[in-house]
């Protein structure tokens, strides 16, 4: 049962005493923790945007692909008073649910309006058409518990390798080293010369977040993981590609 509804999102927002919870399909899409700290629930959340911190400094201008609970954009701007962000969001339905129902987000998305700038587009179409550059880029993007196959292509990940400066972050939700994750990391280590991979607790459907880090130079993995995080090993595999792909849940 959704609790809002568009003709791409199902989105259910479940409050607890302790936290709000943005749900997209089934699938927990961002969460905040009630009450004077309202910080970001979700662990990995957390971690990457430790990393963000670390890995660009003061002034970075990131590219989100996927807005979801605009958590991780909301973060980076409260940190940083001179961070920019701009967020491809497919579905202004999800904006209008974060405005009115996840309160840190939302304050920041009033707060700092001239540093975050909000497109609602497909994600690809914005990477095809954009002329901008960034600092860094991190894909977040789901439909219905799965990366849309287009976003996870060599042609969108050289296309995001072109406008970008720094490293590349991406969230997976896959089995262990599973089909979607062996075929991004082969995109990512064809176009990248560094790679890194680390695994989430695995759920009771068998899946875990699967963060990946792409990036020109060493990376650096001083940031401390969150609890039951870790490195992890991908296979080798071959890339995904816009004529060879997966096919997404939709």
């Amino acid at each position: 049962v959704c609790d809002f509804e568009s003709g791409q999102s199902c989105l259910r927002i479940i409050r607890s005493s302790e936290r709000v919870q943005l749900v997209s399909d089934g699938t927990l899409q961002a969460a905040e923790s009630r009450g004077d700290a309202q910080i970001a629930a979700l662990p990995y959340v957390r971690w990457i945007e430790a990393q963000l911190s670390r890995d660009l400094g003061p002034g970075g201008h990131v590219l989100y692909i996927g807005g979801g609970g605009y958590t991780l954009p909301s973060l980076m701007l409260d940190a940083d008073p001179e961070a920019r962000a701009t967020v491809v969001e497919i579905d202004p339905l999800i904006t209008r649910v974060v405005r009115s129902h996840m309160p840190r987000a939302a304050r920041t998305m009033a707060r700092d309006s001239d540093r975050m700038t909000i497109v609602h587009a497909d994600g690809r179409v914005f990477l095809n058409e954009t002329d901008g550059r960034f600092d860094a880029v991190v894909l977040d993007a789901f439909s219905s518990g799965a990366v849309p196959a287009h976003l996870v292509t060599r042609e969108a990940f050289a296309r995001v390798r072109a406008i970008t400066d720094g490293p590349v972050y991406v969230n997976l939700i896959d089995r262990p080293d599973g089909p979607i994750a062996r075929g991004v990391h082969a995109v990512l280590s064809e176009l990248w010369p560094h790679v890194r991979a680390v695994q989430g607790p695995v759920s009771s459907r068998g899946r875990a977040n699967i963060l990946l880090t792409a990036a020109a130079d060493r990376i650096d993995g001083s940031i401390p993981m969150p609890e039951q995080f870790a490195d992890t090993a991908i296979t080798p595999a071959r890339s995904f590609t816009d004529d060879r792909s997966w096919t997404g849940h939709r």
